[in-house]
C-alpha cells in the first residue's frame, strides 16, 4: 500500500500535465478567434471604483440609518412641503426631484452613488430621461447592461471576482477572458466548439465542484478520451485512487481511535483539578464579604471561569463516552440564560416572550459565545441579541452595526483554514449547529447572524 501512496502523485501529475495542455490549447484557441465584444481594461480603470462595487447598488446603511432611508423614500413619493432631515447635497437632489428642476450635468460628476442604492444619475433619469446621454458615464456598471461588451450583465459574484482579479468568467453562456489588456467576450456558439475540440468542458465554478483545473471562476473538466489506451489509464488512476482511499480510511480511523483515547484521558486528568478550583472557590464564597472591594469584581469572574470549565468538562466527557454526540436538552429558563450572557459580554438583548426550554446549554452557549466575541471584535456597535421562539424553533439572532452582505457567509467559512479570526469560529458554530439539528444564517444588511435550532417548550 505505501508503494500505491507513492505512485498516485506521479500518475496525477501526469495527469494533471495533460489538462494544462488542454487549457494551453483552448487559449491559444481563443486567441486566434475573433472575440465578440472587446472592452479594454483603461476603459474600466477609467471609471470611479463605486461605480462598479455590487454593494453600491443596496441600500447604504452604514452612511445613513434605516428611519432616515425610509424618510427619503417617503418624501421622494409623496414630495411634501417640508424635507426630512438630510444632507444639504442630498436635499437639493431630492427636492430637484419633487420640483422637476434640472441638475447641472457636473453635479454628477461629484455625486456618484446615492443612499438608497445605485447611482444618483439613475435615480434623476427616472424623473428625466431626456438627460440619458449626458449622463451614461455617471451611471453604475450594472445601469448600463448593453455598455462595454455586456459586462453590466454579470452577477454580484462574478462582478466582484472581476475587481478581485480573477481571469476568466462565465454567466449565461458567455465567457469572459482577460488577455491583458482587454476583457474579452466569446459568445457560447463561439467558445463551446473550441472547448470540446480541446478535449475540455467549461462550467461556472461553485464551491464543492469537483474540477481538473478552476481558471478565475471557470470550472474546467477533461472530457472522456476516446483511444483506448486512455480508458486503461482511467480505469488504473480508480485502483490507484481506490487503494489510497482504502489506505487513507484505515489510517483516519485508527488516528481518531487514537486522539479520542488521548481526549479521554485528558478529560478525566483534567476532573480533579477543576474539582479542586471549584472547593477554592466555595472557601472564597464563604468569606465572599470579608474580600477587599477590587477583589470582588475578580472573584465574580473565576467564580464564571470554573464554572465554565466544569461545564466544558462534563460536555466533553459525554461527546467522548460510548455513545458520542453531544449533551442531551435540558430544560433550561431562557430569560436567565439571556441575561448571564448579555452581563458576561456588555450587550444588550431583547426576548419576546420568556419561556422554559429543553436546550442543549453549554453547546449552544458555546456557539452564541462565538458569534458575540465576533460581534464585538470584528463589527460596529451597537451589539444586540433577540430571541424569540415560534412553531417548535428557537430563533437567537446577534446584530452589530456591520454591513457584511448575505452572500459572504460561505466565503467566511472557508477562511476557517487560515487559522484563528473569525472565520474559524464561525466554522465552529456551523458545524456544532449542524449536530444539534439547526442551522446558522447571515442576514442583513445591518449585519446578522442567525441561529435557529428545533427545540420544545417545556410548558407544552
Amino acid at each position: 500500500m505505501p508503494v500505491l501512496v507513492r505512485l498516485l502523485p506521479w500518475w496525477l501529475a501526469l495527469l494533471s500535465f495533460s489538462a494544462r495542455a488542454d487549457v494551453a490549447a483552448l487559449e491559444a484557441s481563443l486567441r486566434a478567434a475573433a472575440p465578440q465584444a472587446r472592452v479594454a481594461l483603461a476603459e474600466l480603470q477609467a471609471l470611479d471604483l463605486s461605480l462598479l462595487q455590487p454593494a453600491a447598488l443596496y441600500p447604504s446603511l452604514g452612511r445613513a440609518p434605516l428611519p432616515r432611508l425610509q424618510a427619503i423614500y417617503r418624501y421622494r413619493r409623496q414630495c411634501p412641503s417640508a424635507a426630512p432631515a438630510m444632507p444639504a447635497e442630498l436635499r437639493r437632489f431630492e427636492t430637484a426631484l419633487c420640483r422637476g428642476e434640472t441638475l447641472p450635468v457636473a453635479w454628477f460628476a461629484r455625486h456618484r452613488i446615492h443612499p438608497l442604492g445605485g447611482s444618483y444619475a439613475w435615480h434623476y433619469l427616472q424623473r428625466h430621461p431626456e438627460a440619458a446621454g449626458s449622463l451614461q458615464p455617471f451611471l453604475h456598471l450594472r445601469e448600463r447592461p448593453d455598455a462595454f461588451g455586456g459586462l453590466g450583465r454579470l452577477s454580484d459574484d462574478n462582478l466582484a471576482a472581476l475587481l478581485g482579479g480573477d481571469d476568466w468568467l462565465l454567466q449565461g453562456g458567455a465567457l469572459w477572458r482577460q488577455d491583458g489588456r482587454a476583457w474579452l467576450r466569446y459568445d457560447e456558439t463561439r467558445w463551446r466548439p473550441l472547448a470540446r475540440r480541446a478535449g475540455l468542458a467549461l462550467l461556472p465554478f461553485a464551491e464543492g465542484m469537483s474540477c481538473n483545473r478552476v481558471l478565475g471562476q471557470v470550472c474546467v473538466r477533461q472530457l472522456p478520451p476516446a483511444p483506448w489506451w486512455w480508458r486503461a489509464a482511467a480505469a488504473l488512476s480508480l485502483f490507484l485512487a481506490g487503494g489510497v482511499l482504502a489506505y487513507g480510511v484505515w489510517q483516519r480511523r485508527r488516528l481518531l481511535k487514537e486522539r479520542q483515547f488521548v481526549l479521554q484521558m485528558l478529560t478525566h486528568e483534567l476532573r480533579t483539578p477543576i474539582a479542586g478550583l471549584g472547593n477554592a472557590v466555595e472557601a472564597f464564597r464563604a468569606d465572599f464579604d470579608r474580600l477587599p472591594d477590587g477583589a470582588r469584581d475578580g472573584f465574580g469572574r473565576l467564580a464564571d471561569g470554573v464554572l465554565r470549565l466544569r461545564q466544558l468538562a462534563e460536555a466533553s466527557r459525554h461527546y467522548l463516552s460510548v455513545r458520542g454526540g453531544l449533551e442531551p436538552p435540558q430544560p433550561l429558563p431562557l430569560g436567565e440564560w439571556l441575561d448571564a450572557a448579555a452581563e458576561r459580554h456588555g450587550v444588550a438583548y431583547c426576548l419576546e416572550r420568556d419561556r422554559t426550554l429543553a436546550l442543549p446549554a453549554y453547546w449552544l452557549g458555546l456557539c452564541l459565545d462565538n458569534l458575540l466575541r465576533n460581534a464585538l471584535t470584528h463589527g460596529r456597535p451597537p451589539v444586540r441579541i433577540h430571541a424569540a421562539w415560534r412553531a417548535g424553533r428557537l430563533r437567537l439572532a446577534v446584530s452589530d452595526g456591520g454591513m457584511l452582505p448575505r452572500y459572504r457567509l460561505a466565503r467566511l467559512g472557508r477562511q476557517a483554514a487560515g487559522g484563528e479570526g473569525m472565520g474559524l469560529g464561525l466554522a465552529i458554530v456551523r458545524r456544532v449547529m449542524a449536530r444539534l439539528g439547526g442551522n446558522l444564517r447571515l442576514e442583513g444588511p445591518p449585519t446578522t447572524f442567525v441561529l435557529e435550532l428545533p427545540c420544545d417548550d417545556i410548558a407544552d
